[in-house]
């Protein structure tokens, strides 16, 4: 059932709950979903509407001082179905040895491996709709790998609007109540300060009193940058935030770099339009470089329309306005291909021999690429968030060793020759990416709560249970040890299957509900 907290519909929040769960985005959806389906009841908690509003966008804004990056209330979306409305939709697994630990970028390594993820396979596939990203299809015995690369197949989800998709199984539903309008402005401990006791929630109303949702776990799941910053912000009990004992929560931030390197001149046209290669272990130990993917983006086989590139470019120049076109039309620009520069690529051939080499490359975990606290405040008297993101020497030299490696390898397999941007050549050649133009954000956000059986190194557990918390779990890829070069949804959505198996099997068989009437 669906409750809008700002219609004092707040009574279906008195009684309570098994599991109290914050975020209505693909972890906090998949989450509900999961612990409804093991017999559950859910609250569900939508600090935004069932659809995308200024006035809840706003609570998203905040600082960034560090490398640039989008502006934070843009590059994620707060209303039912969080930022998969503006999710493009490409999909892959984590790679075995992307969760192993790897000398060259210091405390990688997950707790958990690719097997324990693997089961849930079958249900991210249906649960985002997953097709295969191209027209290039994995084939049965892939080519081995050649000159230190191998050659790797993407999923592509529509991309699924979680929102959308689940909408009417939340009006019928009984096991679940959605909560929207419904801001969390603090979690409150027992007095021995190890467990949740309740979540205080608030509407938009600048005199609403609030009110309380009591259940036996909660679960936090509203993004890599919001759940540091409500973590942080909790202070009326623990002065340093909640899960924050050892200075680490909002540490580690990581996006993936991702840029345009440079041009290729084919010889012969591709088969496909996009391909995508990523280095071999072998290369990565031998070059102590960190993994990335290259996509071999071959420019539009056929020619394009000239009105539809000029909105595309026009819709796509301010970022703002790119996600105000998204929110409204319920579609992703594809911002990354396309345009009046691949029009003008496009327009004289069928057969244009020129691609592009673009790269999304994993970033080394760094405990000065944080999200911390500014001194301005949102509507509901939290402080906003300040973003300081920072990189490595070994992000850069993975950037410059792998993109020169990868232009020889398609030159001696006579693929094509690579005209490599001077950005890419430089000393500071993210520096000169974001001078020339680009963008060099996935807008991915990730391990700010990262996961790691020691406390001294994490903020969650492998069962991603906050250190010292005994109730409380985070969702999402602020959860994730390193961040890989996938996208993360992907993994988003098996860690949290995995999250409502644990509890629904770990939650004691008869114990007795919270107490409490769920009114402050």
């Amino acid at each position: 059932m669906i409750f809008d907290v700002e219609t004092n519909e707040r009574s279906a929040f008195a009684r309570p709950f098994d599991v109290c769960v914050i975020g209505s985005g693909p972890a906090g959806i998949t989450l509900a979903r999961r612990l409804a389906g093991r017999g559950l009841d859910v609250a569900l908690m939508e600090g935004g509407g069932l659809e995308w509003s200024e006035e809840s966008q706003a609570v998203y804004a905040g600082e960034s001082v560090g490398l640039s990056s989008p502006d934070l209330d843009i590059a994620r979306v707060r209303c039912l179905g969080g930022s998969s409305g503006h999710w493009n939709g490409l999909c892959r697994a984590f790679e075995a040895a992307d969760m192993r630990p790897r000398p060259q970028n210091p405390l990688s390594g997950w707790p958990i491996t690719r097997a324990d993820l693997d089961p849930y396979q079958a249900e991210v596939a249906e649960i985002l709709d997953l097709v295969p990203a191209s027209d290039d299809v994995p084939p049965a015995n892939p080519d081995p790998p050649q000159d230190g690369f191998r050659q790797v197949w993407y999923w592509r989800s529509a991309p699924t609007r979680f929102g959308e998709k689940y909408l009417d199984e939340f009006k019928r539903t009984e096991r679940i109540a959605l909560g929207v309008q419904a801001n969390l402005v603090d979690l409150r401990l027992d007095d021995d300060l190890t467990r949740v006791t309740g979540a205080v929630f608030r509407g938009y109303a600048a005199d609403d009193p609030g009110f309380t949702v009591r259940a036996r776990h909660y679960c936090l799941c509203t993004g890599g940058y919001e759940n540091p910053r409500l973590l942080l912000n909790f202070t009326s009990q623990i002065p340093a935030g909640i899960g924050n004992q050892n200075d680490l929560v909002g540490r580690y931030f990581c996006d993936h770099l991702r840029m345009q390197v440079g041009e290729v001149l084919f010889s012969a046209t591709p088969e496909a339009e996009v391909r995508y290669f990523t280095p071999t272990e072998e290369f990565l130990a031998e070059h102590r470089t960190l993994n990335i993917v290259l996509h071999l983006d071959h420019y539009r086989r056929k020619a394009l329309s000239l009105p539809e590139e000029l909105m595309r470019s026009t819709q796509c120049a301010v970022p703002f306005v790119e996600r105000l076109v998204e929110a409204m039309t319920g579609d992703a620009l594809q911002c990354d291909r396309g345009g009046l520069e691949d029009w003008l690529a496009s327009r004289d051939s069928v057969a244009n021999p020129w691609g592009r080499v673009v790269v999304n490359s994993e970033q080394a975990l760094n405990p000065e690429s944080r999200v911390t606290l500014a001194e301005t405040r949102d509507a509901f008297g939290l402080q906003r968030i300040r973003l300081n993101w920072q990189t490595r020497e070994i992000d850069t030299r993975t950037l410059q060793d792998t993109t020169l490696a990868f232009a020889a390898h398609l030159a001696e397999r006579n693929v094509g020759r690579a005209r490599l941007y001077d950005s890419i050549l430089g000393a500071q050649p993210l520096l000169a990416a974001v001078a020339d133009g680009q963008q060099v954000s996935g807008w991915h956000h990730m391990c700010t709560t990262r996961m790691s059986d020691d406390p001294k190194t994490g903020v969650v557990d492998r069962n991603c249970r906050v250190h010292g918390i005994a109730n409380l779990h985070v969702g999402g890829s602020s959860v994730f040890s390193t961040p890989g070069f996938q996208n993360p949804t992907y993994t988003i959505v098996q860690l949290a299957l995995r999250l409502g198996d644990h509890l629904a099997e770990t939650l004691p068989a008869g114990e007795a509900p919270v107490p409490g009437d769920g009114q402050d």
